[in-house]
């Protein structure tokens, strides 16, 4: 099992490839179906947002241990983009500036 995955982000596309490279690694962990719609759905969330404010990024996924035997996967999303004005603000639940939920 490969224990790293960079998957470049650019377009909607490169979202479903990130989303199922995560499932691969999840069902490889043997991860429930549960943590890994979750995975995916927090996945997607942020490769989206990739998308739409920075237009290019990268989704980087690595398998980690915590050394009592549990393993899961680690999700760094990064790019370039303008990043978040006001970040407490942002992590409360219903804020929003893209007109979403305010849930992501």
């Amino acid at each position: 099992m490969q224990a790293e995955s960079r998957i470049a982000i650019e377009s909607d596309a490169d979202v479903v490839t990130a989303r199922q490279r995560a499932r691969e690694l999840a069902g490889d962990l043997e991860l429930s179906s549960t943590d890994q719609t979750l995975l995916a759905t927090a996945i997607s969330e942020v490769a989206r947002n990739i998308t739409h404010y920075a237009t290019r990024g990268e989704v980087t996924l690595r398998v980690v241990h915590d050394g009592n035997g549990r393993s899961g996967i680690e999700v760094v999303a990064s790019d370039n983009g303008p990043g978040i004005a006001d970040i407490e603000r942002a992590l409360q639940d219903g804020y929003t500036t893209g007109g979403g939920l305010g849930l992501g």
